[in-house]
């Protein structure tokens, strides 16, 4: 059976209003997530295509042949091994949306039918920004947390409390790939001096940036964390970039770190045992230190968060239009030492700096 003038009227608005707003959907979703905002702020998010998995080079070693020298002293001509690659595994997410026919008919008229569209686009983008800031921030928070190795590597791998293998390298092999990691010295007690989670903090910061790889420009923190730094800063915080507050986001500086909060960033168990997401009441507070030059969501050039074209069902026997969002890509790292992980201490109970 032909389809009537209305039903393609009715395909191509709710085809063209979702194609239209592909940019759109982008900038909504980096706009829900610190993480995220902070990412494209930074730039960090790449487009590529092709190739069974996602290789980049990571920088392992020094070149020992410089050195100082005079006239015709001999300076060593040796090959160097300084760089090998990681790997990485595409990850691929889809969302559906569907309108019933009953649905179409009862918002008939060309404004009506573009109202209904955009909000079906509204809500799966809002779930679709849910499940990716999950994704890479704690998936405790969900069940199944790496759906079978399909889930992007989050940032918990990334900057992970205990010794990973990430991007196909072994971490306890290999040292200059473990990221800085710190837990307080006041985990366990019940009352915690301020000025010492200050001190710590901001001896973390330049332990994270001891390397020359660059300090750290981003921090993503539990809410109490945060919330309890800015009280011990009092009337000394310093407040971040226009830029992220124009996003809604409004950060604070710990030293040159621009700091940000996550209500789903995972705390640490009793004593900083395990990580925990906070739907599961941890104990004790996180705060990721990072280094966002090299840190990047890798993105398929032909799968940049885009819509379907509209499905009609009903030769299946449901009478409905449906169509995806869909992302593919990955979550990566280029050099965990420049990032770090401060971990294990309540915010409960803190005495402020005088």
């Amino acid at each position: 059976m032909g389809q009537n003038s209305w039903t393609r009227t009715a395909g191509d608005l709710v085809s063209a209003t979702l194609d239209n707003s592909r940019q759109e959907v982008v900038d909504n979703i980096f706009r829900r997530s610190a993480y995220l905002a902070k990412m494209m702020i930074a730039g960090r998010k790449k487009s590529d295509s092709g190739g069974a998995t996602i290789v980049r080079s990571v920088e392992y070693g020094t070149n020992t042949t410089v050195t100082s020298f005079q006239g015709f002293d001999v300076v060593p001509i040796v090959p160097q091994e300084t760089v090998t690659d990681t790997q990485w595994t595409w990850k691929e997410i889809a969302g559906n949306w569907v309108v019933s026919r009953r649905e179409e008919r009862l918002n008939t008229g060309k404004s009506k039918i573009r109202d209904l569209a955009d909000q079906k686009k509204r809500s799966l983008e809002r779930s679709f920004n849910q499940k990716l800031n999950e994704m890479l921030l704690n998936p405790a928070s969900f069940a199944a947390p790496d759906n079978g190795g399909k889930a992007l590597t989050p940032l918990s791998e990334l900057v992970s409390l205990a010794a990973h293998s990430v991007g196909g390298i072994t971490e306890s092999s290999n040292s200059w790939w473990a990221n800085q990691r710190l837990r307080s010295i006041q985990t366990g007690a019940a009352t915690q001096n301020g000025s010492t989670v200050n001190k710590e903090l901001r001896s973390f910061y330049n332990t994270c940036g001891q390397n020359n790889d660059g300090f750290p420009n981003f921090g993503i923190w539990t809410k109490l964390a945060a919330e309890c730094y800015e009280s011990i800063l009092d009337t000394k915080v310093r407040y971040g970039s226009t830029e992220m507050a124009t996003l809604g986001f409004n950060t604070v500086m710990l030293k040159g770190m621009e700091v940000a909060w996550d209500q789903i960033v995972p705390g640490t168990s009793d004593n900083g045992a395990a990580l925990v997401a906070y739907n599961g009441s941890p104990d004790e507070e996180c705060c990721y230190f990072l280094n966002t030059d090299y840190l990047y969501l890798i993105v398929d050039s032909g799968t940049d968060f885009v819509f379907t074209p509209p499905v009609k069902h009903e030769p299946n026997g449901q009478y409905a239009t449906s169509g995806s969002l869909l992302f593919m890509g990955e979550h990566i790292c280029t050099n965990r030492r420049a990032q770090g992980l401060y971990y294990g201490f309540e915010t409960v109970g803190v005495v402020l700096a005088s």
